[in-house]
């Protein structure tokens, strides 16, 4: 404040009219010192209206890498049997034998269950006896025997003989006729006693022959037709025993028991459910973006929790690829796809009580290798996942006498690898820096500041 002033105000200060001159002396003095300063009072003011420039966010970077890379999946599957089966009764009765028990393990055509058969066994005795005659009946067609032929043949010479005596006969009545020593009447009599003699001696030449030649064709034919009948009738009422038994389809285990002695069954309802466990298929649900890399016949390796292979070095299974079900569970909005991977169980026990080592039901990790590709690869921190797609963020060239910025970059992350994941874009080049860490805040276009790991 200026000398003059303080003295003015303290030399007036008791005067009434002392603040009116003081304003008088202060507006005067102002209006002095505006003219110099004024410029330099403007500037001032733009300068404190302008923004301070942001700050450049701190970031980590790390280059985009192209490389050939194996895809590699690993997945977890279920262990199933390969083969399990329901096995049911052919034939209603009366549950009368069920010898076994679940868990055991049977062979194939071990008797499971049998029903009652009294029945069967009765009506099967009668058609056994009835098929014996139609055997002996047909045998007897076959050829004849050689009583009837002896007897066909004396009875030929018989009427032979009685022929040959009456053609003598007549002879020696015509003569007598001729020397009138007997009547004409004799003579007729001996001459239809010839032709009855004629006549009997082909009728039984007939039947020598046809006994000496046998059956006719067609009684053959009928008798052997007749028999077939009743060998049929009497093997489809063994069959019809035999549904009575229920038989192991195939070396297995008993999983599931469904019935019990006493117990009624309707054809087709279920005995015992079994499961074959000499080999095992484990259903691994693979994802459509990997499905491609996948070929059958190829073999993998599977670990099992709890269940390694004792004859590996790491515990881990080996499997090959038998089929791959081409549909997925879409209605249900799965995009899995089943793949199906065949493995060797191992059994433990004795050959008559074996024990598998791997078991229905246990989980199995898969690992899944498919062909080797050229990769464009970006560290995992750097995407960032939104609700339009996934992005990185790419440090932009540096123009001179400008701050680095960043722009975003939509891609399609792909497949991972150690701590990596490939994506698919056309703007990330090679060795292009891309933010792996900070990118969560950053906006496009934004100036960042690279943390340089020396100096971490």
């Amino acid at each position: 404040m200026s000398p003059f002033l303080t003295n003015c105000t303290c030399r007036h200060r008791y005067q009434r009219d002392c603040p009116g001159r003081c304003v008088i002396l202060i507006s005067l003095l102002l209006a002095g010192c505006s003219g110099s300063n004024s410029t330099q009072q403007v500037e001032g003011d733009a300068q404190a209206a302008a923004p301070p420039p942001p700050r450049a966010a701190l970031v980590r970077v790390s280059p985009v890498r192209f490389e050939q890379i194996a895809p590699r999946l690993v997945a977890v599957g279920t262990v199933r049997p390969r083969r399990v089966s329901i096995v049911a009764s052919a034939a209603d009765g009366i549950v009368d034998e069920f010898p076994l028990e679940k868990g055991i393990f049977v062979k194939e055509k071990s008797v499971l269950s049998r029903l009652r058969t009294l029945s069967t066994d009765l009506a099967l005795d009668e058609q056994r006896a009835l098929l014996t005659e139609r055997e002996a009946m047909y045998q007897q067609t076959l050829k004849p025997r050689k009583e009837d032929v002896d007897e066909a043949k004396a009875l030929q010479m018989v009427t032979q003989a009685s022929l040959e005596n009456a053609q003598r006969r007549f002879a020696e009545l015509k003569s007598l006729v001729e020397r009138g020593a007997t009547n004409q009447s004799a003579v007729d009599d001996a001459a239809d006693l010839l032709v009855e003699a004629r006549n009997r001696a082909l009728a039984t030449k007939a039947i020598a022959a046809r006994v000496a030649s046998g059956t006719r064709e067609e009684e053959k034919l009928q008798a052997k037709a007749r028999l077939e009948a009743q060998q049929k009738h009497v093997a489809w009422l063994e069959a019809e025993k035999e549904k009575r038994v229920t038989r192991a389809p195939f070396d297995g285990f008993i999983v599931s028991e469904e019935t019990y002695p006493g117990q009624w069954l309707s054809k087709g309802d279920p005995v015992v459910t079994m499961a074959m466990l000499d080999e095992v298929d484990v259903e691994v649900p693979v994802d459509q973006s990997f499905i491609s890399q996948i070929a059958l016949g190829t073999s993998v390796r599977l670990m099992v929790s709890g269940t390694p292979d004792s004859s590996t070095e790491d515990g881990r299974w080996t499997g090959t690829i038998s089929s791959i079900v081409p549909r997925s569970e879409w209605e249900s909005g799965s995009r899995s796809f089943p793949v199906i991977v065949r493995v060797t169980n191992r059994m433990n026990g004795t050959p008559h009580a074996p024990m598998p080592t791997l078991r229905e039901g246990m989980m199995a990790e898969v690992e899944f290798f498919g062909a080797p590709l050229q990769a464009k690869m970006v560290p995992k921190d750097s995407l960032v996942r939104t609700s339009r797609g996934t992005f990185v963020f790419a440090v932009n060239s540096q123009e001179e006498g400008q701050p680095l910025n960043v722009r975003r970059v939509l891609v399609e992350p792909g497949i991972a690898e150690e701590g990596e994941v490939q994506v698919t874009t056309d703007e990330l080049l090679p060795d292009t820096l891309v933010v792996t860490e900070g990118a969560e805040r950053l906006r496009p276009f934004q100036t960042v500041s690279i943390i340089e790991e020396a100096a971490e």
